[in-house]
């Protein structure tokens, strides 16, 4: 069922999906809180906060052209474009790191040989506890389900790769996120 809020949403991302600069203004308003919680999740010295907010919005507007509104039920486009951002910064984040060895004019002082090292240790412990915290809720099943799903998989790919039919594959996806809903403050915390 599709919320007067969803049917707005859904037109904001109709319309940047046609180069409406003011369709994706609305989208950057109402994403901001989000894209400056990930962004301040990222503790590193190297870029500055407009940098990183540019490339918040660019992974923002990447994910509202990539956004299939028929899958809706299946993945909220705030998920979805959170995602996006996260990985996007984390792409940055590394980017920077392999252009300090190069760059002249960076201040010896500041650096941090091992600071990308550590976000990508605090970045893979903290996908392995959301790994584990999920693993504590879904059945073997929904679970196998759910780390093909994460990975990008059709649902045809995912009943292919486990040897099962696409309405079980379904019917698992169905559950295992209406699982992960209920339990989503669990996740907060990491």
């Amino acid at each position: 069922m599709e919320s007067c809020n969803d049917a707005v949403l859904f037109s904001l991302i109709c319309s940047a999906k046609e180069n409406d600069d003011a369709a994706f203004s609305a989208l950057v308003e109402r994403y901001a809180p989000m894209m400056n919680k990930v962004i301040l999740s990222f503790s590193d010295s190297r870029f500055r906060y407009d940098e990183a907010f540019s490339e918040a919005c660019y992974a923002l507007h990447r994910a509202a052209l990539s956004y299939d509104i028929s899958r809706s039920d299946d993945v909220t486009f705030g998920l979805y474009a959170k995602i996006c951002i996260y990985r996007r910064l984390c792409d940055f984040v590394e980017k920077l790191g392999r252009e300090v060895g190069v760059a002249a004019d960076v201040d010896v002082e500041s650096l941090s040989a091992d600071s990308n090292i550590e976000q990508r240790l605090v970045g893979r412990e903290r996908m392995a506890e959301y790994l584990k915290k999920a693993r504590g809720l879904l059945s073997e099943y929904e679970y196998r389900v759910f780390l093909l799903y994460i990975n990008g998989e059709s649902t045809a790919e995912i009943a292919d790769k486990l040897g099962k039919d696409i309405k079980s594959v379904e019917n698992a996806k169905s559950r295992m996120l209406r699982h992960l809903r209920a339990e989503s403050d669990i996740f907060s915390d990491v």
